[in-house]
């Protein structure tokens, strides 16, 4: 990966907070990694994700993540599709990027604009960083979406977390639609366009927790700290 360019300065000093921004700082970069967090992907799965970044921008970012050993590249014989994956030194940003979408749910929440680019894997992951944060429920819960054509589910444990991938075992709630009409019943408690199934209590939980984030921060909040919940906000059912 020779005479790849980057657009990031060098600081030229020794920090290395610099050094890794120097690896990861460029536009675009953090972005690409935190989709690849969640399972490997196609060009066109980023291309998908990344609203606004032109294929000309993710190739580059892509050869230098690729460079710097963030990113490896999985192609096959005979096989058209190329796969992009973390690899270990790109899944150990997993916390910085799990930091940085808490703080952004602290100091920088605001709900979707009309018409702004939606991806239900984004949605997904404001939502589990909100109950993971504002809920304080920590049952075993596995829910499966099927968002826009793309499968995902959503598990408790130690903490929540999101994969893209077909459950592996029965989830307990399954729910189909898009992104637009999931975010219709996060924000407005609406689920016209969406099918929701399982079992009544299974539903109520999960009804109540993703609920959580319209509500984890109070109206005017945005930029005041912690997190303040409704009274009703993740209520175990």
């Amino acid at each position: 990966m020779k005479g790849v360019i980057r657009n990031v300065r060098t600081y030229g000093h020794f920090c290395l907070v610099a050094r890794a921004l120097e690896r990861v700082g460029d536009r675009w970069s953090l972005l690409v990694i935190r989709d690849l967090l969640t399972g490997a992907k196609r060009f066109t799965d980023l291309v998908d994700r990344l609203g606004g970044i032109t294929p000309k921008t993710l190739s580059q970012r892509l050869r230098e993540l690729e460079a710097a050993g963030i990113v490896a590249v999985d192609r096959e014989p005979g096989r058209r599709e190329v796969w992009y994956r973390l690899t270990s030194a790109g899944a150990d940003l997993g916390p910085v990027v799990d930091a940085l979408h808490q703080w952004g749910l602290r100091h920088a929440w605001r709900r979707p604009d009309p018409g702004e680019p939606l991806h239900a894997e984004h949605l997904l992951r404001a939502a589990v960083e909100a109950i993971d944060l504002g809920a304080n429920e920590r049952r075993p819960a596995r829910w499966h979406f099927r968002l826009d054509g793309e499968d995902y589910v959503v598990e408790s444990g130690d903490r929540w977390s999101i994969t893209v991938q077909t459950p592996s075992a029965p989830a307990e709630v399954t729910v189909i639609g898009t992104a637009a009409a999931l975010a219709a019943l996060i924000f407005n408690q609406s689920d016209r366009d969406l099918v929701i199934a399982g079992d009544t209590a299974p539903v109520r939980r999960f009804r109540s927790l993703i609920g959580t984030l319209a509500t984890v921060v109070a109206s005017g909040e945005a930029l005041t700290g912690t997190p303040r919940l409704s009274p009703d906000a993740g209520r175990a059912l």
